[in-house]
């Protein structure tokens, strides 16, 4: 599910959207597959480097040159050619870092989301006929394993006065750590946090995405492909389940998550689908 399903999905469509050309796809996937996870944890120096964004840099300033020069129906040609207020171009190299981070954070994030949903759809019971009976409740489902399994563990912030967290001093220009996903299975807002519940109340005030001016820029997108894919896989299926020689029996499971400190995600899923 996630190396032959997942990740090849939301890479053909991130990539789509933003332009890159059919014929690098397929090595920019290469290299973030071959690469750590960012925040490795198994990393002695630099655990949050992620230098696929460094190798997939160069063509990235190709891309908006040219869509600079002639422009597209794509994102990278809405980067190049937007203006500030006062009608000067952004130097292609902030754009660079803008647009490769977007191609690595859409490719990664939602194939993550996608096989965490896949567990829950096979392991809660009875869950995957309501979705098959009622697919409208798909997004629901996404909503709350974003709570439960979201993709992004954590983001930081640079403290800019003074200020105290929790209790903690913090010093002005000190790097904090915000868990994302200790907010979302915080007990004094919600309910049993660590259960899953279908039609949970007021999911969407979880911090999957982040919020305010912080929220994901790629959420709706997010939302939209795995939503889309989920569809198609319960209406052309009448039963899914996981390999039990892979992952154990039911009630038994065994997962193993790539070792990061940002990203929750499985390093592979191995899925069985009976064809409707």
């Amino acid at each position: 599910m996630v190396n032959g399903i997942a990740t090849p999905f939301v890479t053909m469509v991130i990539a789509d959207l933003l332009g890159v050309p059919p014929e690098d796809r397929e090595t920019f996937r290469e290299v973030i597959d071959a690469a750590p996870p960012p925040g490795n944890m198994q990393a002695e120096e630099a655990p949050t480097q992620f230098s696929p964004l460094e190798f997939m840099a160069g063509y990235f300033a190709r891309y908006l040159a040219e869509r600079r020069a002639a422009p597209r129906q794509d994102i990278l040609s809405e980067l190049a050619t937007a203006t500030y207020p006062d009608g000067t171009l952004p130097e292609i190299e902030d754009l660079v870092k803008m647009a490769t981070f977007m191609f690595g954070a859409g490719q990664d994030t939602s194939a993550k989301l996608l096989s965490n949903a896949t567990r829950y759809i096979v392991d809660v019971p009875g869950l995957q006929e309501t979705l098959r009976a009622e697919p409208k409740r798909i997004p629901a489902l996404l909503e709350e394993v974003l709570r439960l399994e979201g993709s992004t563990k954590a983001t930081f912030r640079l403290a800019r006065r003074d200020t105290t967290i929790g209790g903690t001093p913090v010093k002005a220009g000190t790097r904090v750590l915000v868990a994302l996903a200790a907010a979302n299975r915080d007990p004094r807002r919600w309910e049993n946090p660590d259960e899953f519940r279908l039609e949970r109340p007021r999911i969407l005030e979880h911090l999957a995405f982040g919020r305010g001016v912080h929220t994901c820029a790629g959420a709706p997108l997010a939302r939209a492909e795995v939503r889309v894919i989920l569809e198609e896989f319960l209406a052309r299926t009448r039963h899914i389940d996981l390999d039990a020689q892979h992952h154990g029996p039911p009630g038994e499971r065994r997962f193993e998550f790539e070792p990061s400190f940002i990203i929750r995600g499985l390093k592979e899923l191995h899925v069985t689908l009976e064809a409707a």
